[in-house]
């Protein structure tokens, strides 16, 4: 014959617990609890609470690290931005001659569009030795440079721009109109090396003295001037517009 079952032990077990463990009731009816409360307090034990909400935490992080990538693939993401910056490259020049509807051969096109790209360095032009037209405008240029090759440049439009200075324009010797405006200028200068520079716009800069703009007396042909939105306010300004024969 098969023993008969026996009780449930858990009435037994929560007896033994108490017995083996006489504080618990102590610490129970300091906290203003009686009898029976001390198994219940040694049950809600505040060490196990703590433990399961550290394991939540820590499954919480798990989950976010895994949302946001593993690897540390986001770890440098101003240097994965500045990798991904666009470069007046031969074939991206080539791209936007294709996009224009210009001529594949560089040195066929008169008019290279190149404004709102985000370029911020003016680069492998060499090619483009017919330019008589040159849209740079919109960008994040920070210097005039590497127009060597673009002798035969009529108009430069680098208004919007980060430049701080006007230097590396003496190859332009045939160049009439140049808009600088909406860049950080504070002196006019290096203008001279251009005999039939017609029209100079430098609208929203940082001019404010004499000084600032006295090499417009060097620029002997210059008809149309835009000075407008800068910090100019010496009256002795017009001394050097009197002075400019044909503007």
């Amino acid at each position: 014959m098969h023993p008969e079952p026996s009780e449930p032990a858990t009435g037994g077990a929560a007896e033994l617990d108490c017995a083996q463990e006489p504080g618990v009731e102590e610490s129970a009816g300091d906290h203003g609890s009686a009898g029976r409360g001390g198994c219940k307090e040694e049950i809600n034990d505040p060490k196990e609470i703590c433990v399961g909400s550290s394991d939540t935490s820590y499954h919480s992080q798990q989950k976010q690290s895994g949302d946001n990538g593993s690897g540390g693939h986001f770890a440098h993401p101003r240097e994965d931005r500045e990798d991904r910056g666009p470069r007046m490259t031969k074939s991206s020049l080539q791209k936007l001659c294709k996009q224009h509807k210009l001529y594949i051969t560089p040195a066929l096109n008169d008019t290279l569009y190149l404004h709102f790209k985000g370029f911020d360095r003016i680069e492998n032009l060499e090619e483009y030795t017919g330019l008589r037209c040159l849209w740079l405008q919109s960008n994040g240029i920070q210097k005039i440079e590497n127009l060597e090759a673009q002798t035969e440049l009529r108009c430069l439009f680098l208004q919007m721009n980060l430049l701080r200075k006007i230097e590396n324009l003496e190859p332009l010797q045939k160049l009439d109109a140049l808009n600088l405006s909406n860049n950080y200028i504070k002196t006019i200068e290096n203008l001279s090396c251009l005999p039939v520079l017609n029209t100079l716009q430098m609208a929203h800069n940082h001019l404010e003295t004499v000084e600032d703009i006295q090499h417009l007396q060097e620029c002997l042909r210059l008809c149309v001037l835009d000075l407008s939105h800068n910090k100019l306010s010496d009256p002795e300004i017009l001394s050097i517009l009197e002075s400019m024969p044909d503007l």
